[in-house]
């Protein structure tokens, strides 16, 4: 028996970009292009892949109106506009699982739902096929079949129904789940159903009388105010009816050998570096070398140089509530690292020279309110420049083709080192360039007389 994994797309992506859009802050690269639904959406197809592991699978997705449009002009009219950060992140989903080796499909008049219905449709009817649906759209139960199942998602996990499953928690059969809509109606399709009757009182019905037509062959049976809102509302009864039921013969040209998945293609990793999703990447993946960088015996006495990269390496993405891994130094030849528990004392020795680093309200914090004073920040200096908007340096060295762990990575490795080391040479590396930068954007004397405290 053969099994396909049919995604409902659009579900993916509107799920994945109002999970972080309600902080108000929307994740974006350094090019100023919206993230957040992509790096959401990839990750929840990631996940589909590792618990299922399909050899067939495909994503459809919506694509303009639909004939749903054509016969109710209001048909979805009550949700909200599309955010703009989420229409430009539509079609590099489609992008991205091309370099997935994912199949996508659309077409033109028809939804998502009607693609994959139809696709349902066809391994019922074919003996060598199973399905299993993904999303959290409810319409999609009425697709529930002995070989079609649905993967549910839930704000937390999910739930998987069959026929069975289904029957136990709702006391209908999954093709009733149309008649179920037309009665309760859908505020989020705008399907009017019957006023005043609800997804409790649509199933009582359902239960006694089975199916849309049987209710309204029993309707003298029906009393009180059911029956009369029943009776005034019969025709948005089966209207709403014909807008539930999923198309199941959309005229989609293809067949299921064509949506074999064999992995992702060798695009991936360069679309996922221009996403800048470098936490993404598989590590094994990378073709650049480690550089490894001659570690020298630090002394006071040692240090000539008027101007010193430094960064510290924490134990907590939460540095207020962290201990010092490290410190690397940098002084434009040598590199010197240093043991957590002598960062202070060391910084002390360095008091007077100019200081280089990246985020100095961390390195202030994690140093216990030391006075770090002449100091370079390499973070807000990204950050004014439009180069950046995380914490982590790791990220603008990747987009600066240096290839660099992210922390939580580097939490993992054993010896830190070498990629501590790295992270102090290259603020010392990029200072004169981010200097030019900001003096050239006419930001320079922002940086330097209210954004940092450099001297």
């Amino acid at each position: 028996m053969k099994k396909i994994v049919l995604v409902d797309g659009n579900n993916l992506m509107f799920r994945a970009y109002y999970a972080t859009a309600y902080t108000g802050k929307i994740m974006t690269n350094s090019k100023g292009q919206a993230t957040n639904a992509l790096y959401g959406f990839i990750n929840m197809i990631n996940k589909i892949i590792q618990e299922e592991k399909p050899e067939y699978m495909a994503v459809a997705f919506d694509i303009g109106k639909t004939f749903r449009h054509e016969e109710y002009s209001d048909y979805k009219a009550g949700r909200a506009k599309t955010p703009d950060e989420l229409k430009s992140q539509m079609p590099l989903s489609r992008e991205l699982l091309e370099c997935m080796g994912i199949k996508h499909l659309e077409l033109e008049g028809y939804e998502a739902d009607d693609i994959i219905g139809t696709l349902a449709r066809m391994a019922d009817e074919d003996p060598e096929w199973d399905a299993l649906l993904v999303t959290s759209d409810h319409d999609y139960l009425q697709l529930i079949t002995d070989v079609v199942n649905i993967k549910l998602l839930k704000q937390k996990g999910f739930v998987k129904y069959n026929p069975k499953t289904f029957f136990e928690e709702y006391g209908i059969t999954p093709p009733r789940v149309v008649d179920l809509k037309a009665i309760m109606g859908d505020s989020s399709d705008n399907i009017p159903g019957v006023k005043g009757i609800g997804e409790k009182g649509a199933l009582k019905l359902l239960h006694e009388y089975e199916t849309l037509d049987g209710i309204y062959e029993h309707i003298d049976e029906i009393k009180g105010s059911t029956h009369e809102k029943l009776v005034n509302d019969k025709e948005s009864a089966y209207f709403s009816y014909k807008l539930a039921t999923i198309d199941k013969n959309a005229p989609i040209k293809v067949e299921f050998e064509d949506l074999r998945y064999d992995g992702p293609t060798d695009r991936l990793n360069t679309m996922l570096k221009e996403l800048e999703f470098y936490s993404l990447i598989k590590r094994s993946e990378v073709k650049k070398e480690e550089v490894k960088i001659e570690v020298k015996e630090y002394s006071e006495s040692k240090i000539k140089e008027d101007k010193l990269a430094f960064y510290i390496e924490c134990d907590n993405s939460n540095y207020h509530n962290a201990n010092i891994i490290g410190m690397g130094l940098y002084d434009g030849k040598n590199s010197y690292y240093i043991e957590g528990d002598k960062v202070v004392d060391t910084l002390k020795e360095l008091k007077g020279k100019d200081l280089l680093t990246f985020d100095l309200k961390k390195a202030i914090v994690l140093t216990k309110n030391f006075d770090i004073d002449k100091s370079y920040d390499l973070n807000i200096a990204a950050y004014l420049l439009n180069e950046i908007v995380k914490d982590d340096i790791a990220i603008l060295m990747n987009n600066h083709d240096i290839d660099t762990p992210l922390y939580n990575e580097v939490l993992k490795m054993e010896d830190k080192k070498n990629v501590i080391l790295s992270k102090a040479k290259f603020i010392y590396d990029t200072y004169d360039e981010f200097v030019e930068r900001l003096e050239k954007e006419e930001v320079y004397d922002l940086y330097k007389n209210v954004e940092s405290r450099i001297v």
